[in-house]
């Protein structure tokens, strides 16, 4: 008992409770998108692709070459300077709790599918679009108010995973200079996404290493989902599950059969329709579902928190 109490003091785990500090901080001090710190980082990003790309596209190994060498100038000497602020400071925690704020902006996301759902409710369907396609590159105009929620819920599961889960494990991994890096290239990639057919090449790069960063958060994520949601309704998508490899039909698969819901199908970006796997549960989408996605995101996020504190626990008592 005595060990268990010391460990609760132990400075290795300063770490989980500045993440505790910074959730708390992030759900209830939202910085408006004009002033937020990765708004700018979009526009440059944005500003970049035009300069390399766009004017002069060449050949699609030389887009990829582009796509490679352009994360790494943005985020190079800006991260050094970081890092050498870090090193220097007194307390450094501070400063990786500062990184980690700044990384961790999932509470705008939790806002915006509200609006969502108030929207559908009075019937403003154009509204309800218009929020949506802040957090989506799929075209919306053509869609219906079932089409609407089952993109919003989508869009909240994939984000859950990407700028809330994946950036508090790369936090308690290496810091909040990772933690930042990370977020950095996922806006990288959402302006230079693939989908988009000027970007098919020169975004594939960033998107690949996403990938590979994601995989493991994006299954911890939805094994916390369904843990609060429906364990057994989320297991039993393990066992039907025809591309579970691939992260993002994972993450919907689980957590769309947690809820209940048929997730995914044809999805249009711009003029060209894209045929996604259907998955997760059986049941259409219903108004009501996207609440349900909600309240079982946020009990999803203490479903994590709670595990990542029992895992830095048990490292710490093991070492």
């Amino acid at each position: 008992m005595n060990l268990l109490i010391d460990q609760f003091g132990s400075i290795n785990l300063l770490p989980l409770y500045s993440v505790l500090i910074v959730v708390l901080i992030e759900r209830h001090l939202t910085l408006a998108d004009k002033f937020h710190p990765l708004t700018f980082a979009k526009l440059v990003a944005l500003r970049v692709a035009y300069k390399v790309h766009s004017k002069n596209p060449g050949t699609p190994l030389q887009q990829m070459i582009a796509g490679t060498l352009a994360p790494i100038v943005l985020l190079s000497p800006f991260m050094l300077l970081l890092a050498v602020l870090i090193y220097l400071s007194e307390y450094p925690i501070f400063f990786d709790s500062l990184l980690l704020l700044l990384a961790l902006r999932f509470t705008p996301v939790m806002m915006r599918i509200k609006k969502v759902e108030r929207c559908l409710k009075t019937n403003k369907k154009t509204l309800a679009k218009q929020h949506l396609q802040t957090l989506v590159l799929r075209e919306t105009a053509q869609l219906s108010p079932f089409g609407i929620a089952k993109a919003a819920i989508e869009s909240l599961m994939l984000r859950f995973a990407a700028q809330f889960c994946c950036v508090i494990v790369l936090y308690l991994v290496g810091g909040g200079l990772l933690a930042l890096s990370y977020r950095l290239l996922f806006e990288f990639s959402q302006c230079w996404h693939t989908k988009q057919g000027s970007y098919a090449y020169f975004g594939k790069p960033i998107r690949l290493c996403l990938a590979l960063i994601l995989w493991l958060p994006a299954r911890i994520t939805a094994l916390c989902f369904i843990i609060g949601q429906n364990i057994s309704q989320g297991l039993r998508a393990l066992t039907q599950g025809k591309n579970l490899l691939c992260s993002r039909y994972f993450v919907l698969s689980l957590q769309g059969a947690a809820l209940g819901v048929e997730l995914g199908g044809p999805v249009f970006y711009g003029d060209n329709k894209v045929r996604l796997a259907k998955c997760g549960g059986t049941r259409p989408i219903a108004l009501e579902d996207l609440n349900r996605a909600l309240n079982g995101i946020k009990k999803a996020q203490w479903v994590f928190l709670t595990l990542c504190f029992i895992a830095c626990l048990l490292l710490n008592i093991e070492t």
